[in-house]
């Protein structure tokens, strides 16, 4: 069980009643997995595990004097540790629970559904908003993050709420800037990331596949209790560079480029972070296109600052990379933030129309990925952390092309 810092949460919550306070946003609802968390502290088995969607929510009120309340099933709930800012309400689900001992007084007697119900969910959140004077509030709702059958369930159980709004935008907002737990979590999930793409390195040798070498990277995490999960292990070998859920089998050969896109979670927070290297000595080729993306890579941890606007950093970085040596080179974003995402990227992006400015207190991803037929990939990717200065490195690993002899 992750134990979260309370005072991590008194940060959120803060933030968020200010921004709810502006936009006139009476309760914020989250509903998938990394928001309910992030509001919660609970991480959702049904959620995370068993990928199920739309089967708990987290209630955030505006008003200061109001808990957050947590609305789930019955059989998950019995597993949620006591907290001061939470309460829970539930819902029935298929499984049944007994109380042969007398520990909770009164029992569950309808109906049980065959499989979770969002409409009985839906049911408890309507209840929950007229008790609390918010049923015919605006009220701020992860609308992109639920299947379409909920939504029509979610107007149909609250059909009081005078406005919807969608709350992707302002969940982005807020988790942007990462409190002192959640910066913690992400150093460590920096180090570890970095450690097993060192243990794993130390077993490369040519006839090393890309399935034996993502092994080797898992087994060099093995020894962090809290950060042995690997997040995600984009390692590619040699031309093949296209993701994969079923690691290649083939045998390396000298010359080849080995790209580890790595990942670990610690507390349901993750790095994410990219280094390349090459069986034997690099050709003039590799050295020509790498060159130019460390020279892009290295401008943006010069130049990053707070106030700087995130477009601004990748226009700059990206014309350097095309006048060094790739004229051709086209991507959609250079970075992106940390934190929560199972997919890894969350926003904002260094991206040409993003104009959020960087802030003290965000934790970024600066990439430079390349990826070219019959050659393979070549990645940098550093964690960041936004200070008053300028932008503090969270990796330790050389950012040059390293030859494995």
């Amino acid at each position: 069980m992750v134990h979260v810092d309370q005072e991590h949460f008194r940060t959120i919550t803060e933030r968020a009643r200010l921004i709810m306070e502006n936009e006139q946003i009476d309760a914020l609802i989250a509903s998938s997995c990394e928001n309910f968390y992030y509001l919660s502290g609970h991480q959702s088995a049904f959620m995370y595990t068993l990928r199920m969607s739309d089967v708990a929510l987290a209630v955030l009120f505006r008003d200061p004097s109001r808990k957050t309340v947590l609305i789930m099933n019955d059989f998950e709930a019995a597993g949620v540790a006591n907290s001061p800012h939470l309460e829970i309400r539930t819902y029935p689900t298929w499984v049944d629970v007994d109380d042969p001992l007398g520990l909770i007084g009164g029992k569950f007697e309808g109906k049980r559904p065959v499989s979770p119900q969002a409409e009985e969910m839906f049911k408890v959140l309507q209840q929950l908003l007229a008790e609390h004077g918010a049923a015919q509030g605006r009220i701020s709702v992860e609308l992109s993050a639920m299947r379409h059958p909920s939504i029509i369930a979610l107007q149909q159980s609250c059909p009081g709420i005078a406005q919807l709004v969608e709350a992707g935008p302002l969940f982005t907002k807020l988790r942007a800037i990462k409190t002192p737990w959640e910066i913690a979590q992400l150093r460590k999930a920096c180090t570890y990331a970095e450690d097993g793409i060192v243990s794993a390195v130390t077993e490369i040798k040519e006839g090393s596949s890309a399935a034996e070498i993502v092994e080797a990277f898992r087994r060099g995490l093995m020894k962090y209790s809290d950060g042995s999960n690997a997040r995600f292990h984009m390692v590619s070998v040699g031309a093949q560079f296209a993701p994969v859920q079923v690691f290649d089998t083939r045998p390396s050969q000298r010359g080849d480029l080995i790209k580890f896109d790595v990942g670990v979670d610690v507390a349901g927070y993750g790095s994410d972070i990219a280094r390349t290297f090459v069986l034997g000595p690099p050709t003039d080729l590799m050295k020509r296109i790498y060159g130019a993306l460390k020279l892009g890579h290295d401008r943006l941890l010069q130049m990053i600052e707070p106030g700087m606007p995130m477009q601004t950093a990748f226009q700059e970085a990206m014309n350097l990379i095309r006048s060094s040596g790739l004229a051709n080179y086209n991507r959609g974003h250079l970075g992106h933030s940390a934190g929560l995402s199972l997919a890894a990227e969350e926003g904002p992006f260094l991206a040409p129309s993003e104009t959020t400015v960087f802030q003290p207190g965000m934790v970024i991803c600066l990439e430079t990925p390349y990826y070219g037929y019959g050659l393979g990939s070549m990645m940098i990717e550093d964690m960041v952390l936004i200070t008053e200065n300028g932008c503090e490195r969270l990796n330790r690993l050389t950012r040059d092309l390293v030859s494995i002899e």
